[in-house]
């Protein structure tokens, strides 16, 4: 038994699969349900609160439980619905304009499951707090990192625009879908975007805002992860095909080299300290919501394969869910904790067909 075990993970560590190629009809698809909630049990025994997971880092409640809300809508199990929502409405630690809309994300995802109008209303005031008074026309526009107004990067317009698809998405009102096309429109055109397809991870400023470009800075992984989710959602209310078509150009990129020689996804540089282990994670999110968004045919064959790769490899050093997920895919860095974990419960929800 062992030696089997053994075969199958050098394989999954080996040379890389054919990631172009389709699983054959006949075969059969694992229980990817079935071990994403062997992780969520390892996630709740190990790191579970009374009001949430022991995330290392605060932005980090609020991906954590989208894993989790996504888990419930795929599997019809709730066990965790009172923990997830006591776990978004700890707003605790939160500094940063990227902080916030992680959490004000999260809340309208876990309001469209509790109704809770408190969740939706803090969301909503806290989304015109921040594009009132952290929005300007340096750069010709977008949104500040930070509240000094040092920094203008990818993430923090990434969640502006996936907020902003979000809060349409559940109440209809039109201002929040300007602003989604405001801020697509906006990034587009930033520079941030390489001829690659890839989103490197700001702009450098010039003091008078005169000369605003790619800082030429890594391409992490959940850069391209919430560009994808933006976009995803954005074709979603316009019913316009090309964000999508971006989105799956952003993801085919990502897959393709993001990878280690093996075909795990990494990050440019394992140096991340405990944020890293969460944006695996968050790109695998996404990245699953787009395959349930796509049409039958090569591409989405290519990333499902890639999926269920990366996938297999995680549930292996995971010693098949009896052992904590590794930060780092491939093993051996100890990056252990609820965010590693939930990125691991993402990825397997994500392969599933």
């Amino acid at each position: 038994m062992r030696g089997a075990k053994l075969s199958r993970l050098a394989a999954a560590l080996g040379a890389p699969l054919c990631l172009l190629c389709a699983a054959p009809a006949h075969a059969e698809q694992p229980e990817w349900h079935a071990r994403a909630a062997a992780a969520a049990t390892y996630l709740e025994r190990t790191w579970g609160t009374d009001a949430g997971w022991q995330a290392s880092e605060n932005w980090q409640r609020f991906p954590i439980s989208d894993v989790m809300l996504d888990y419930q809508r795929r599997t019809g199990d709730s066990r965790w619905s009172g923990k997830i929502v006591a776990a978004v409405r700890n707003r605790a630690g939160l500094y940063l304009n990227d902080d916030d809309l992680w959490a004000v994300i999260a809340s309208v995802d876990a309001w469209q499951v509790s109704h809770d109008p408190e969740l939706l209303a803090w969301a909503a005031s806290t989304y015109a707090r921040i594009v009132t008074q952290q929005w300007d026309d340096h750069c010709g526009g977008g949104l500040w990192w930070d509240p000094k107004h040092s920094y203008k990067n990818a993430i923090t317009n990434e969640l502006l625009l996936h907020a902003s698809t979000r809060l349409y998405l559940a109440t209809g009102e039109e201002p929040y879908r300007a602003w989604a096309l405001r801020t697509w429109g906006w990034f587009q055109a930033s520079g941030m975007i390489g001829a690659d397809a890839l989103v490197n991870d700001g702009l450098a400023i010039s003091e008078t805002g005169a000369q605003c470009r790619n800082n030429g800075a890594p391409r992490y992984t959940y850069n391209q992860g919430v560009l994808i989710g933006g976009l995803n959602d954005l074709t979603a209310i316009t019913g316009d095909p090309q964000y999508r078509a971006v989105a799956v150009r952003t993801a085919l990129a990502a897959t393709r080299t993001l990878v280690t020689p093996g075909g795990l996804l990494t990050e440019p540089s394992d140096q991340l300290g405990a944020d890293g282990p969460m944006f695996k994670g968050v790109f695998a999110f996404h990245l699953g919501h787009l395959v349930e968004a796509m049409p039958d045919g090569p591409d989405r064959a290519e990333i499902l394969q890639w999926l269920h790769h990366n996938g297999e490899a995680v549930w292996l050093l995971s010693a098949e869910g009896s052992r904590p997920v590794d930060g780092i895919w491939p093993g051996g860095s100890g990056q252990f904790g609820a965010a590693a974990q939930a990125s691991a419960i993402a990825l397997f929800l994500s392969a599933a067909p």
